[in-house]
């Protein structure tokens, strides 16, 4: 399956368990394929940055930073 998935069910995955957490982990297992574009990668790389999910980001052992190039391999 095919999906593009926006900017806020990708930041809800990356740092939050649910529904989008599952998506990003079928993403990882290779069950589904995620799509972006330029415009989505640069939308989720100004969200990401903000700081009210700085905390949320640093409790994961993670910077924006490294958030924005895991999305980029997926």
């Amino acid at each position: 399956m095919r999906l593009v998935a926006d900017t806020n069910i990708v930041v809800s995955g990356l740092l939050w368990s649910g529904p989008p957490q599952q998506l990003i982990n079928a993403a990882r297992a290779k069950r589904i394929t995620l799509y972006s574009s330029v415009i989505l990668s640069a939308e989720f790389a100004e969200v990401i940055a903000r700081e009210q999910f700085a905390k949320r980001i640093r409790s994961a052992n993670v910077t924006a930073a490294d958030a924005l190039a895991r999305l980029a391999r997926r």
